[in-house]
């Protein structure tokens, strides 16, 4: 006779398929469990959800909240926090936040993850306003920001036009050294690098030292920004749908908001010069 699988069973191998992103597997086998009676425990429950911010699928995540605590059950810090995740990923920004009131009103802290999926789904629902209030209730909350707060900050506020507010976060996470691969690269022509940035934090920091350099020039010399190369990539790990895009939109954000005329570099797709 063979061995009887029991919770701990189901839920490593409920938990093996979230990992492996198998969602409608791991929804199979928390079915199968249920229906051999087996209760469903805490960990079975997170890691179906957690399978389901994966996959995503938010609607099946809040069944699942909805039906653990129909059994009893306490969600936890990582219930939280899958399942609003999962609401990021939909772009629920609404039931998102509201997820994040009613952890708290439970007595759930919650804890750096949490604030990053809520602040990233004001940053999809185009909510600047609600993502800044976050970002200052979790540093009072003594919890510290990290390069995935500030981004979706960040970008946040640069969709909606908010430059001086974006340009704030920006700083705040190059005090706290969030940024490291942007730098200056000096040896013969100056060459900024935005390997790995994204579009608004990539805008965001050249902003940055462009006002630094005309501070440290001061006021009686004027700044030269011509011949600075700007190194963006090919572009392979930006976050446009339709392909690269700092290439392009980069250039037209400094000529926008700065008036600088930019033009290509002979032989290297990713990268362009700034000459005037």
């Amino acid at each position: 006779r063979g061995i009887e699988p029991d919770v701990i069973t189901y839920s490593a191998a409920i938990s093996s398929c979230e990992k492996g992103g198998r969602t409608g597997t791991a929804l199979d086998l928390l079915d199968e469990m249920k229906g051999r009676g087996l209760e469903p425990n805490v960990i079975t429950y997170n890691a179906a959800i957690s399978a389901c911010e994966k996959g995503g699928r938010p609607d099946t995540a809040l069944d699942l909240l909805a039906g653990m605590k129909e059994r009893g059950l306490e969600p936890d810090v990582i219930t939280y926090n899958a399942a609003i995740s999962a609401c990021e990923k939909g772009s629920r920004t609404d039931t998102a936040l509201d997820l994040l009131d009613e952890m708290k009103g439970r007595g759930v802290e919650p804890d750096v993850i949490t604030y990053n999926a809520a602040i990233s789904a004001c940053e999809k629902g185009s909510r600047p306003d609600a993502a800044l209030d976050l970002l200052a209730e979790m540093k009072e909350r003594g919890l510290e920001p990290n390069v995935v707060t500030y981004n979706a900050a960040i970008k946040v506020c640069f969709d909606a036009g908010m430059y001086a507010d974006a340009l704030e976060k920006t700083r705040e996470a190059v005090s706290k050294e969030l940024f490291p691969s942007f730098r200056l690269v000096s040896s013969g022509v100056p060459k900024w690098d935005l390997h790995g940035l994204s579009e608004a934090t990539s805008c965001m920091l050249l902003a940055d030292a462009f006002l630094s350099i005309i501070d440290f020039s001061g006021k009686h010399e004027s700044p030269s920004f011509k011949d600075i190369i700007v190194v963006t990539g090919k572009g392979l790990n930006t976050d446009g749908p339709d392909g690269p895009v700092l290439r392009e939109r980069v250039p037209k954000f400094l000529h926008e908001v700065a008036g600088l005329v930019t033009s290509a570099v002979e032989g290297n797709e990713g990268a362009f010069l700034i000459t005037g």
